[in-house]
Formats: structure tokens, sequence, C-alpha cells
């Protein structure tokens, strides 16, 4: 009994593990059904319309070239038609194949985009992004596989064998026989040489993956490797993954050299014994005594049985592999989503327009935070920021100043503890409320391609041009743009060449304060500047302050932006609070700091 309810639970799992496959099958088939009933008949049509041709040749040679009853022009013509007929109805098939399965994989790489936007950022911060990209890339292309070259063709390819075999026990129960016979020999020698050459052409990829690599390096630090003289050490260390290389290649031409001529053999021995059964003789005491133009008909049966019987082989192999990157992309859809209550609070208490009036105080209070599988971060961590006050929290890197920002900005929830702004959960905060009551100027400053309007707006309709241009004109950006060739509409990119590394943070600054958000965060803003644009970046904070809550964050104390209170971090917790002339008089970590700071010590 225990055992059937296992076996059913294990069934309901797996209609749930591919619940996206059948949903975005059944969306395409809906939405596209005339493909869909194109596909269906074009592979059913294919399997009769295969053996057209042989029997119509029976019909030539014993018709027309033995006989002389029939005329051969009229009999040409219809193999001719027999012929092109099959040809439209595979072109129809592989149109068909490829609009339905290319309409599946758009359906399902949406609901992974979607996916992925409602994924924690616990997931981002452990699956490195090459693992991520892979499932949309690689993986999704295994998908359009399974449906191209796997399902529907070996679907095809049985039904093709099916219709073959048919019509040579039509013609012959001895020769349908000998086919059913040949079956097994071919398959599992084709299954036998294409494993290998499979593997072979991994060892090929990962060759070539070695090459690229070494490649890569050697380009990347060439001015360093011309500097030191080290031209002959790389390039002979360069050259084992060549000769790996070569190796596998030969290895793999190898098989590939066999495999065609053991098949081409095995096919002529399979003809050659059909025809010594089917042909009048007086070799053997058990010919069938065959008309030619069934023997002719019959050896082209043979001829077509033998490339779909290979294919079938190869088509399992790929729907295995295909079944692999399936297998990955139901894992990403078993990550768990991003958990927000979405209570009354958070939808309905944010129904008034957020304003840089809106109360922006903060309140943290017994915080404990750690990231996936990692030690604690946030300590116990305690702080109030009142309204309007300008706050710095300070201290080396890694003591939490940058996860403590994040959870302020309701990136996180928190593992323990509360953290609250004008009495709201910033994560449960609905999106565009957060980017209405929330700015932020991150530490790695991230620019998208497209233009500059859209960098600072993000393409949120809601805001207008006449905020963009304020923004922008109160960071101290306006002159700068306007000599750009396309003023606001100018394209920049992850690279953005035509800004300096200043301007981008200017940038990232007008991106933030652009929808006029009561609270501001600043981390490490002037991190990697130069003094003068320092100064350009201090006065745009200045300009942009009014009666907003900024918060920076910097582990330099000369990094701290006019600050009324500051709070010192240490190991996830807050060891002081205060005024800075407070923090002096204390002698505690702020002191310390401060003396480092002024003997050029930094600390870090």
């Amino acid at each position: 009994m225990n055992r059937l309810l296992n076996r059913n639970k294990s069934s309901r799992d797996s209609q749930r593990d591919y619940k996206f496959l059948r949903e975005a099958v059944i969306t395409v088939s809906k939405t596209k059904g005339l493909y869909a009933a194109l596909l269906i008949l074009a592979v059913i049509l294919g399997a009769v319309v295969n053996i057209w041709p042989s029997l119509m040749l029976r019909r030539i040679v014993d018709g027309s070239l033995v006989s002389g009853s029939e005329s051969l022009w009229k009999l040409a013509f219809l193999y001719l038609g027999a012929v092109l007929l099959g040809g439209v109805v595979d072109f129809i098939r592989e149109i068909s194949t490829t609009v339905y399965g290319q309409h599946v994989l758009l359906n399902i790489r949406k609901q992974m985009l979607d996916r992925l936007q409602n994924l924690p950022m616990k997931y981002y911060l452990g699956v490195p992004a090459g693992e991520t990209i892979s499932r949309f890339t690689s993986d999704l292309d295994a998908v359009n596989t399974l449906f191209s070259a796997g399902l529907v063709s070996a679907l095809a390819d049985l039904l093709k064998i099916i219709s073959l075999l048919g019509a040579l026990f039509i013609l012959s129960k001895p020769l349908g026989l000998i086919a059913i016979g040949s079956l097994p020999v071919i398959f599992i020698l084709s299954n036998f040489f294409r494993k290998r050459i499979y593997s072979r052409q991994k060892e090929v990829r990962k060759r070539v993956s070695d090459i690229n690599t070494g490649i890569q390096e050697i380009y990347s630090g060439m001015k360093l490797i011309k500097i030191f003289g080290k031209e002959n050490f790389f390039a002979e260390r360069f050259e084992p993954s060549l000769e790996k290389h070569r190796l596998a290649m030969n290895a793999n031409s190898i098989y590939d050299a066999w495999f065609p001529c053991i098949m081409q053999m095995v096919r002529a021995s399979v003809i050659a014994l059909a025809l010594i059964v089917g042909a009048k003789n007086n070799l053997t005491s058990f010919a069938l005594g065959l008309s030619l133009g069934t023997l002719a008909a019959a050896t082209d049966l043979f001829i077509r049985l033998f490339d779909p019987i290979e294919a079938v082989a190869s088509e399992i192999q790929t729907i295995q592999q295909a079944v692999a990157g399936l297998d990955r992309i139901k894992q990403f859809f078993h990550e768990p989503l991003e958990l927000r209550t979405q209570s009354n609070d958070a939808n309905n208490s944010f129904d008034v327009v957020v304003t840089s009036a809106t109360d922006s105080s903060i309140v943290v209070k017994d915080v404990h935070f750690s990231y996936p599988n990692g030690k604690e971060v946030i300590c116990d961590a305690n702080m109030f920021v009142s309204a309007g006050s300008k706050v710095a929290i300070a201290g080396r890197t890694g003591s939490g100043k940058t996860t403590l920002m994040t959870l302020i900005a309701g990136l996180h929830p928190t593992k323990k503890g509360t953290i609250t702004i004008g009495g709201h959960d910033p994560f449960q905060m609905p999106a565009h409320v957060r980017r209405r009551f929330i700015g932020i100027v991150p530490q790695t400053v991230q620019l998208f391609n497209g233009t500059i309007y859209h960098n600072i707006t993000l393409r949120d309709d809601s805001i207008t041009r006449e905020q963009v241009i304020r923004a922008i004109e109160t960071v101290g950006l306006g002159s700068t743009i306007e000599k750009l060739p396309e003023g606001l509409e100018t394209l920049i990119g992850e690279g953005a060449s035509q800004l300096s590394f200043g301007q981008t943070q200017l940038l990232s600054l007008a991106r933030a304060i652009v929808t006029d958000p009561p609270l501001l965060l600043l981390d490490e803003l002037t991190s990697g500047l130069d003094a003068i644009t320092e100064r350009q970046v201090l006065d745009a904070i200045r300009n942009v302050s009014g009666k907003r809550t900024i918060i920076t964050i910097s582990h330099r104390l000369s990094g701290i932006i006019d600050a009324e209170v500051v709070h010192i971090m240490e190991s996830g917790s807050i060891m002081e609070s205060g005024t800075p002339e407070e923090l002096t008089s204390q002698e505690g970590w702020y002191s310390i700091y401060k003396r480092l700071e002024e003997r050029g010590w930094r600390v870090s």
C-alpha cells in the first residue's frame, strides 16, 4: 500500500515538475493551433507518402519496362509527383516543428524571466551568473532540440519505419522478416558508434574550451607579457592544449570514418540477402521468384528503411541530452520565490502620494541577518534615524555597512528583529512605492544599454521629462549632457565611454533622486574619485539634501558627508553612535579611526 502511495506521489510530483513545459505546450497549441494541426498531419502523411515512390517504381518496372502495358511517361510523372509530394510534406513538417517549437521556447523563456524577476536577492547572491545564463541559453536550446530534432523527428521516423515495414510485408512476407531481423543489428551498431562519437565530440569541445581560455588569457595579458618578455613561456605553456586538441580530433575522426563504412557494409549485406532470397535463380531452393519490379521496389524500400533506423538511435540520444537540460530548467522553477506578505498595510497604506516630506524616520531594532549558507553578518543591530537627518554609517570593510543598507532598502527580509521606515516594513512595500520612497546610490554604478534618459527613469513611464531634467540639473550634469551629440537621448551602456567615472556616479545620483524620495541611501559614493571629482559629487549631494533623510555609508571618515550623527559598525553590530564631536571626545572606535586616517592609514 505504501509503495502504491509513494508511486502515486512520485507521479504527481513528476507532473508538477514539468508544469512549465505542459503549460507552454497547451498555451501554444491554443494560440498556434494551425501549426500544431499541420505538424500532426505532416508527421502522419510523411509516413504514408514515404512508401509511394517505391510502390510506383514497382509499377514502372513491371507495367512499362517489362510488359509495356502502361505509358512510361505517365508513370514517370506519377513517380516524380510522389517524390515531390514527400518533399513538400517534409518541408511542412520542418516549418511547423520550428515555428511550434520556437513558440514553446518563447513561452518557457517568458515564464523563466517572470520567475527570475520574482526570485529573492539571496538567489542572486548564491547562484553564479553563468549558471543562470546557461539556463536561459544552452538548456533552453536543449528544449528546442527536444522538439525539433528529438520527439517530433523520432515519432516521424518511427512511423516511417512502420510504414516501410508494412510495405515490405505487402510485397513479400519473407522480405519483411529480413527487414525486421536487420533492425536490431542496424540499431545496435548505430547506437554503439554514436555514443562513442558523442563522447569524443565532448572531449573535442572541452579541448576547444581550454584553447579559448588560453587565448583569452594571453590576449588580455599581452601588455604584461610583453613588458616582462614572457612570450616564449606562454607559447610553450599553450602547446599542450593544442596537442590535446589534436589527439582528441584524431580519436573522433577514427569513429567518424569507420561509422559510414560499417553501415554501408551492413546495408549492402541486407540488400544482397534480400535479392538472393527474392530473385528467380537456381542457386537457392528457397528463392521466391519475385518479379523484377517487386525486387526494385523492395530494394528501394530497404534503402529508405536504413536512414530512419539510424536516425532514431541518434534521436534517442538527443532526447536524453535534452531531458538533462530540461531537468536543469525544472530545478530553476523549483527555486523558492520571494515571499512578501502583500498585507493590507503594504498595499493600502501607501495610496497617498510619496514626496520628500513623507515621514522617513528609520528604526532598526534587534536586527539579525545572514546570507544563505553563511555566518551571521548583522548581529543585534539597533539604530534610530529621525526624519530629515543626515546620518553616516562608518566602519571597516566587511563590518556589515552595505548589508545593513540593503536591509533598510527592503532588498532582504531580516532574519530576526524589525526595520521600519515611517512605521512600515520596507521589505513589504510594493516595488513602485519603494522606488518613490527610497533613493539608492550603490557602491558599484550599474548602467544599462540604452539612452541617458532611460538610464535615469529605468523606463518608468510615470516619470516625466521635466523630472529628469530637474534631477540632472540638481546633480550638476546639465551642461555635460547638453554637450553630448544627442543630449538625453545619447546611447550609453555598461562601459559608458561617453561619461567619466565621476559623471556615472552623478548619473546614478540623478537616478536616485528623480522621483524626489524622502530617503536617500549613499554607499561609498566618493570611493575611487579624485579630489576635484569628489568635490563635485559632494556639492551635488548637498544640492539634493533638502529635507531628505540621508544615510551615507563609508569606510573612511573623510567620506562622511555633513553627518549630524555617526554610527560606527564592527562585526555586524553598531558599536558607537553620536555626533562627530561626541564620538571624538569618547576615545572610542571613531577617535581611533580618525587618528589613524590623520596619520595616513586607510581603514579597510
